[in-house]
């Protein structure tokens, strides 16, 4: 992959940022906020996602995680 230079803090980036893009300055110079999605589930087929900020992402994603299901979630291990 072919490089340029950040005009910003002077460490490498690709090529393509630049010349696709426009973007003269790496990812870790960017001033955009950082962006995540969470699935949104209309039919088993019929998927989509919601872009949010990555911090409410990331909440989201953890709130939503499967924490056990019916006996198992209250079994303890007697061994």
């Amino acid at each position: 992959m072919e490089k340029t230079l950040c005009v910003r803090c002077g460490q490498d980036m690709p090529l393509l940022r630049l010349s696709r893009c426009g973007y003269n300055y790496c990812v870790n110079c960017s001033t955009t906020a950082k962006v995540g999605c969470a699935p949104i589930n209309n039919h088993k087929t019929g998927n989509t996602i919601q872009v949010l900020p990555m911090d409410l992402a990331v909440r989201l994603t953890k709130a939503s995680q499967r924490q056990g299901y019916g006996v198992c979630k209250g079994m303890k291990s007697s061994f």
